[in-house]
């Protein structure tokens, strides 16, 4: 394996509990430094945990977030009131929840009429609010990170300018080598219809649709967190630290972001190098 990208800061600890806290430690250490802090927020398994320690955090006082501002990461093409959108998770799971006010944030329109024109409004929200602070994030046993899929399985409906040449992508230049679609705005996808099984979505809803910020709007978040748990995402994990970047692992793009860290279980770091990325013993069972 080629050697980690030498700018992340990796942890492994002990379980996905422990994960969820030391990402809430993250959350809370940058809100105290900045208290109208400006988040990407995920939707997924992984965060389940994180928001409900944040939420454990903000009942006991020990946590603020109410000046801070929310954009999600992405958002399903269905009715906002539909239980699989990610409009009823962060209901569910989030705003109000952690102290994240729900007026304070924001998530792209599935039910947008036009949705070209809101992703462009989402691109302009996120600009208006000084850009992303940090961006939460999760990723896909395959590498996706948000809906930034890997290149076989990417349906890019809209196309908003390729951000490599004329944004940059965080504090460095874009790889001129990299495919310019995977540093696009907040675009329109189609999802792969196993994907759109697995969500629950039945097939007469099918192609279905998702708006996502595009990695070019991650990338220029100034600093990105990334919470992985579980043996699925190893080889992910693997190739966003791996130093190769492949567009077939979305997410191997955000390795050389400049300020990148990345929280895990001993499960979802069973791939990398274990010289430089030691694990703490593995629990014994009770039997």
């Amino acid at each position: 394996m080629a050697a980690p990208a030498s700018i992340a800061r990796v942890r492994v600890l002990d379980d996905a509990e422990a994960v969820a806290r030391a990402g809430a430690d993250a959350v809370a250490e940058a809100v105290a430094a900045r208290p109208d802090l400006v988040l990407a927020l995920p939707t997924g398994r992984t965060p389940v945990p994180l928001y409900r320690e944040l939420a454990r955090r903000h009942q006991e006082r020990r946590l603020d977030l109410a000046r801070a501002r929310g954009f999600n990461l992405d958002e399903l093409v269905l009715p906002r009131r539909d239980p699989r959108s990610f409009h009823s998770f962060m209901e569910r799971h989030a705003w109000g929840h952690t102290g994240l006010l729900r007026e304070r944030c924001d998530i792209p329109n599935g039910e947008a009429s036009d949705l070209a024109a809101e992703c462009r409004r989402y691109e302009d929200a996120i600009d208006a609010a000084g850009g992303l602070d940090v961006a939460l994030l999760g990723v896909g046993a395959d590498g996706h990170v948000a809906y930034n899929l890997p290149a076989m399985q990417a349906r890019s409906e809209s196309g908003p300018a390729a951000l490599g040449a004329s944004r940059g992508f965080a504090a460095l230049p874009p790889d001129p080598q990299a495919p310019q679609a995977l540093f696009l705005d907040t675009h329109v996808v189609g999802l792969p219809d196993g994907l759109a099984a697995s969500l629950g979505v039945p097939p007469e809803a099918w192609p279905l649709r998702a708006l996502t910020m595009g990695l070019g709007t991650i990338g220029r978040a100034r600093s990105l967190l990334v919470l992985a748990t579980g043996g699925t995402k190893a080889m992910a994990v693997r190739a966003l630290l791996g130093g190769r970047e492949d567009p077939q692992w979305p997410c191997s793009f955000l390795g050389r972001h400049p300020d990148l860290q990345v929280l895990l279980d001993p499960a979802a770091a069973g791939a990398l190098d274990q010289d430089i990325f030691p694990t703490p013993p593995l629990p014994k069972r009770p039997f």
